[in-house]
């Protein structure tokens, strides 16, 4: 093994690791964000891991509200979505 040999690895593996790092970069906080929005996730984490930039211009053109309320099932008020029962009528979840 000559030294040049060895370096040109240690390169294409520190270079690998940066650009895995830049696409889990754009991933996970795209694939976060999205299901705080009840949008698909792990579709959109995919999409941002392989696209970068693109996937996330894509994300923010499709950027939906956070989802913080939710229709009862029952009585159909919104009620807060951490809420275990719904304080007008007290349906159980």
């Amino acid at each position: 093994m000559s030294i040049g040999t060895g370096v040109s690895s240690n390169l294409l593996f520190m270079i690998a690791f940066i650009l895995l790092a830049v696409s889990l970069g754009f991933a996970i906080p795209i694939g976060i964000s999205a299901s705080h929005r009840g949008m698909n996730a792990v579709g959109w984490g995919i999409l941002a891991f392989f696209t970068w930039i693109a996937g996330l211009v894509l994300f923010l053109l499709h950027l939906q509200p956070v989802v913080t309320d939710m229709p009862c099932p029952f009585c159909g008020h919104l009620i807060p979505i951490h809420h275990v029962f719904c304080p007008f009528c007290g349906h159980r979840d």
